[in-house]
C-alpha cells in the first residue's frame, strides 16, 4: 500500500517507554489516538470530531486471535466455493499497553494480552493515504511458543446507535448488512430458488443455496458506515465481519491488517477509498450506449440490421468465440475477421471471450506453458488440473501470473482477438483458484484465491489497455478495481427475487457503486433458470428499465436452463419487448451527456453513476435505509419495479422538491425524442406511491434539474466505425444539445468536458435566467418549464447576453406552462422575464 509520510503527522507526547503516555498518529484528515490501560483504539475524523472505537467486547476485542480448527478441503475448486472444517477453540485479547515506539513513520506498539502463556500483540500503526491509517496485528515474534501460529485474528469496534453497514462488493442479498454475518471470498454467488425461495425462507431464512446468501464473484472485505467511516480488512486471506453490536471483522490468519477511513460524510468515505483502491480506467463514450448478445440468427448480422431498421440505437455487440480456454477461433482467423468488419460497418462495436485458463487439448500453448512453469501447479510441482465446470470432459489448469513470463503469455492470447479486431471481451470466471495449489511466489491457493482475480484483470489491463476498452469482468477483490474496465454482475437467476434475480441486481448495483466501482450492469433479464421458469417477457421489460439506468445496459440472450427451453426465454426482440428496448435504448442514448458529466465526476471525487442514497442524502435516515431506490447521476431518482404483476411502487422521496419525469415529460413514440409536459413539484422527505404503467420505469428529477440531451437521431456513440449509410454518430450531432429544464430556486447542472449550466429563478417571479459556461459553440434546444418554479410567470421577452430573442426562436405553451427557444451560444446567459421587452435604441449616426 501506498506510503503517504508527508501527510502523516506523529505525536508522541510522552516517553515512548511510558504505558500512560498519550500516543496520536495523524494522517490528513483522520487520527487514531492509543488507548493504554485497558487497551483501545480510537479513529477520530478530524473534521467533525467524531469517533470510531475498538471495542473490548466481542471474541476478539479490542484486537485478538485465536487457535480455532480452520482446514480447508483439498482440491477446492468446484466454482470457487469453499469447502472445509471448523471449530472454535481458544481465543485471546489485547489488555495493555506495555510501549510504543516509532519506525520511521510508523508507529508501533507493544500489547499484552489475556494470554496465560504470556503472547503479546506487536500493533503497527501507519499513514495510508490521505485520511487513512492502516493497523496490523500479530502476536511477537519470541513472545510464547504460539508466536506465528494463530490460525484467525481480528478486531472489535463499537457500533452507534442507528448505524448501519453498507459497502462489500458485489453482494446481492442486501445492500444494508447490518445485523449480518459476511464472508470475503471470492467464488460463484448464491443461486435463487425460484418459485421455491419465499417458502424455503420461511424454514431456513439464512439459508441460501450453497454457501450462504452473501457469496460473492466480487467481494470486497470493505464496509462504509452511514456514520461516516470505512474499514477494510486489508488482506487477501478469507475474512469476516459480524456486524452485530459490537461488531467485528477478522482474517483466517495468525496476522490482521486493515485500514480505517475518515468521512465525514459517507460519500467522503467512498472518495477516500475509491483513491486508496484505484478507480476504474476512464469509461469510452459507447460503454454507455445499449449492448446486446446476438443468438439463434437465421442469418449473420440479422438483428443488428432489425435494429437499425427499427430505430433502436445500439452500439455494442457482444459475442462468445472462445479464444480461451481451447482456441476456438483457430482455424477460424478469417471468418472472425469478417465478423468484426460486419458488425463495425453498421455502427457496431463487437466483443468476444477469455477466461484464465488454458485447455490441455490447446497444443502446443498448454504444454510450452507448462514445460517453462507458467501454470497454477499442484503441491507436487505439477500443472493443477481441474474439470472445466461447464463442458465436463474440457481439463484445464490456470495461468500464473506470478510466474515469469506468465503475464505476457496472456498478452499473447489477448492478443489475437486484438488482431481480429474486436474491442473487448467477457473476461470471465477468476474465483476459480484451488485452496490446495501452489503458485510461483511461494504463496498457496488460500491466501492467493482472492488475489488471483486481481493478477488476472490487472495483467489484462496492462497489456490490452485503451486497445480493448469493453473488457467487462465479474471476479474480482480488493485492488482490481484500477484494471477493471467494466463489471458485470456474474450469473443471476431469471426471477424477480432479492436472493439472486432482479431485485438482487439492483442490490449489488448499490453495493457495487459504495465500492469505488461506476461502471457496472447486470445480465439483464438474468442468466440461469434452475429452479424455476425461463424469462417472461414482463420480467425482461423490468430488467430492461432497471438496465437503461445502471452504469452499463449491457442485455443477455443466452443462459442455462436445467430444461434446455432456450426458445421459452423472452428477448428484446420479442413483439411484447421491443417497444420497451426502443424506448429505453433511446432514453440511455439522448442521456449520454449526463451520464458523460457523472463519469467525469467519478474520476474525480469516485462518486458512482448509480449512488445508494446515503452518498447523497447522509443526513436522512430513510433515506440511507432504501435498498431498491438509486440516484442515477446527481438528479434523477431511479425506483425500479421489483414485483411481478406491479402497476404501482413504492419508494422514497429524498428531503427537497421532486418533479415526476415520467408525468412530466412525454415520449414521442415517432422518432423516440423526448419532449416537456406540464410538470408539478412535490415535496420530498417522505415516503410515496408511483404509477408503474409496464412500460415505465418509475423515475423523478430533482427541482432545479437540467438535463442534456442528444439528438433522438443518434444511432450509435461509437464514432470510428459505420460505413452505413444514414448511420447517425455521436460526433455528427457534436454541435447540438438539448436541454430539460425544470428550474426552482438556483441550482447548477455540470456537462461534460468540465462545462457547466446554471439556472437561476428571480425572485417573485420576475423571470428566469439560465447562465451557460461552455467551450465551443452549438445550438441549444431548450424546452424548461415554468410550472416548477417557486412563483410562475408567463414569459414575455426572451434576451441572450443583451440581445432580443426574435419571437420566431422562441414560444411559450401557457397550457402546458413551455418555454421553448432555440439558440446558439458558447458561453452566454439566456433570460426569460415577465416584462415585455424594450425595443433596442436606434443608433444615431454622428453627424460630420
Amino acid at each position: 500500500m501506498r506510503a503517504v509520510p508527508l501527510l502523516a503527522a506523529l505525536v508522541i507526547s510522552l516517553a515512548a517507554a511510558t504505558p500512560a503516555a498519550a500516543v496520536e498518529l495523524r494522517s490528513g484528515g483522520i487520527e487514531a489516538r492509543v488507548q493504554a490501560d485497558p487497551f483501545g483504539l480510537e479513529f477520530v475524523d478530524l473534521s467533525d470530531g467524531d469517533v470510531m472505537k475498538t471495542s473490548s467486547g466481542g471474541r476478539l476485542g479490542p484486537l485478538g486471535y485465536a487457535f480455532d480448527l480452520r482446514q480447508a478441503a483439498l482440491n477446492n475448486a468446484v466454482f470457487g466455493y469453499y469447502a472445509g472444517t471448523e471449530a472454535e477453540t481458544i481465543s485471546f485479547r489485547a489488555k495493555r499497553l506495555r510501549s510504543s515506539r516509532t519506525d520511521g513513520g510508523a508507529l508501533v506498539l507493544d500489547v499484552a494480552t489475556d494470554d496465560p502463556q504470556g503472547h503479546r500483540l506487536e500493533v503497527r500503526l501507519e499513514p495510508s493515504a490521505e485520511g487513512a491509517i492502516t493497523v496490523s496485528s500479530k502476536i511477537a515474534a519470541g513472545s510464547g511458543p504460539l508466536a506465528g501460529r494463530a490460525s484467525l485474528s481480528g478486531a472489535s469496534f463499537e457500533a452507534a446507535g442507528g448505524e448501519r453497514f453498507l459497502g462489500f462488493g458485489g453482494r446481492s442479498n442486501a445492500v444494508d448488512q447490518t445485523g449480518g454475518r459476511v464472508f470475503n471470498w471470492a467464488e460463484e454467488g448464491p443461486y435463487g430458488a425460484g418459485d421455491y425461495d419465499d417458502e424455503l425462507k420461511r424454514y431456513a431464512p439464512e439459508f441460501t443455496f450453497p454457501t450462504g446468501p452473501t457469496s460473492a464473484n466480487f467481494p470486497l472485505a470493505w464496509n462504509v458506515t452511514t456514520r461516516g467511516f470505512g474499514l477494510l480488512i486489508d488482506q487477501t486471506q478469507r475474512s469476516y465481519f459480524e456486524l452485530g453490536s459490537p461488531w467485528e471483522a477478522s482474517a483466517e490468519a495468525n496476522e490482521f491488517r486493515f485500514t480505517a477511513f475518515a468521512g465525514p460524510k459517507p460519500a467522503d468515505v467512498v472518495r477516500r477509498y475509491s483513491a486508496y483502491a484505484g478507480r476504474q480506467p476512464k469509461a469510452v463514450p459507447w460503454i454507455f450506449g445499449p449492448w446486446f448478445q446476438p443468438t439463434s440468427e437465421k442469418a449473420e448480422f440479422e438483428l443488428a440490421k432489425l435494429f437499425r431498421s427499427e430505430d433502436v440505437p445500439v452500439s455494442v455487440a457482444q459475442t462468445y468465440t472462445h479464444y480461451l480456454p481451447g482456441g476456438e477461433h483457430r482455424g477460424k482467423e478469417a471468418a472472425e475477421r469478417k465478423r468484426v468488419e460486419g458488425y463495425h460497418d453498421l455502427g457496431y462495436k463487437i466483443t468476444t471471450y477469455f477466461n484464465p485458463h488454458i485447455s490441455r487439448d490447446y497444443q502446443p500453448v498448454y504444454d510450452q506453458a507448462a514445460q517453462r512453469g507458467q501454470l497454477v501447479k499442484t503441491r507436487a510441482g505439477t500443472p493443477y488440473t481441474v474439470t472445466n465446470p461447464f463442458t465436463r470432459d474440457l481439463q484445464v489448469s490456470e495461468i500464473d501470473f506470478t510466474a515469469p513470463g506468465g503475464k505476457e503469455l496472456f498478452g499473447r492470447l489477448l492478443d489475437d482477438a486484438v488482431g481480429a479486431g474486436y474491442d473487448g471481451w467477457m473476461e470471465d470466471f477468476g474465483e476459480y483458484t484451488p485452496t490446495d495449489s501452489q503458485f510461483s511466489n511461494g504463496k498457496d491457493g488460500l491466501e492467493m484465491h482472492n488475489q488471483y482475480p486481481v493478477d488476472y484483470h490487472c495483467a489484462s489491463t496492462e497489456h490490452s489497455g485503451a486497445k480493448a476498452p469493453a473488457v467487462f469482468i465479474r471476479s474480482g477483490y480488493h485492488g482490481v478495481q484500477r484494471c477493471a474496465r467494466v463489471v458485470w454482475g456474474g450469473d443471476p437467476t431469471e426471477d424477480w427475487s432479492c436472493t439472486d434475480g432482479l431485485c438482487a441486481a439492483i442490490h449489488q448495483a448499490l453495493n457495487m457503486g459504495l465500492s469505488g466501482v461506476a461502471y457496472w450492469g447486470s445480465d439483464i433479464g438474468g442468466f440461469h433458470a434452475i429452479a424455476n421458469p425461463r424469462t417472461s417477457d414482463e420480467l425482461n421489460i423490468r430488467w430492461l428499465q432497471f438496465g437503461a439506468v445502471s452504469g452499463v445496459m449491457r442485455t443477455q440472450a443466452n443462459g442455462y436452463s436445467v430444461r434446455g427451453d432456450k426458445s421459452a426465454r423472452s428477448q428484446v426482440w420479442n413483439k411484447a419487448v421491443l417497444p420497451t428496448w426502443r424506448r429505453y435504448s433511446k432514453l440511455r442514448t439522448q442521456l449520454y451527456p449526463y451520464m458523460e458529466a457523472a463519469s467525469e465526476e467519478y474520476q474525480r471525487s469516485g462518486l458512482p453513476i448509480s449512488r445508494q442514497l446515503s452518498l447523497a442524502y447522509p443526513d436522512d435516515p430513510a433515506s440511507a435505509r432504501a435498498q431498491t431506490e438509486f440516484m442515477f447521476g446527481p438528479d434523477l431518482l431511479a425506483a425500479p419495479v421489483i414485483q411481478p404483476g406491479a402497476r404501482k411502487r413504492q419508494l422514497r422521496l429524498p428531503p427537497g422538491d421532486w418533479v415526476d419525469f415520467n408525468r412530466s415529460t412525454s415520449y414521442r413514440e415517432r422518432d423516440g425524442s423526448l419532449h416537456m409536459d406540464l410538470a408539478s413539484v412535490q415535496p420530498g422527505g417522505r415516503d410515496v406511491t408511483a404509477e408503474a404503467p409496464l412500460g415505465e420505469l418509475p423515475l423523478f428529477a430533482r427541482a432545479g434539474t437540467v438535463l442534456p440531451l442528444l439528438p433522438a437521431e443518434v444511432d450509435t456513440l461509437a464514432d470510428d466505425i459505420g460505413s452505413r449509410k444514414g448511420l447517425t454518430k455521436l460526433k455528427d450531432v457534436r454541435s447540438t444539445l438539448g436541454l430539460l429544464a425544470f428550474p426552482r430556486g438556483t441550482s447548477s447542472a455540470t456537462l461534460p468536458d468540465g462545462e457547466r449550466i446554471k439556472s437561476i429563478e428571480k425572485p417573485r417571479g420576475r423571470g428566469w435566467a439560465l447562465r451557460i459556461a461552455g467551450k465551443r459553440s452549438r445550438i441549444w434546444f431548450l424546452e424548461a418549464s415554468t410550472a416548477t418554479l417557486r412563483k410562475t410567470f408567463r414569459p414575455r421577452c426572451v434576451k441572450l447576453g443583451r440581445r432580443v430573442v426574435p419571437k420566431r426562436k422562441w414560444s411559450y405553451d401557457a397550457g402546458k406552462r413551455e418555454l421553448h427557444v432555440r439558440f446558439r451560444a458558447k458561453s452566454a446567459t439566456l433570460r426569460a422575464t415577465q416584462k415585455r421587452c424594450r425595443p433596442a435604441k436606434k443608433r444615431q449616426r454622428r453627424r460630420k
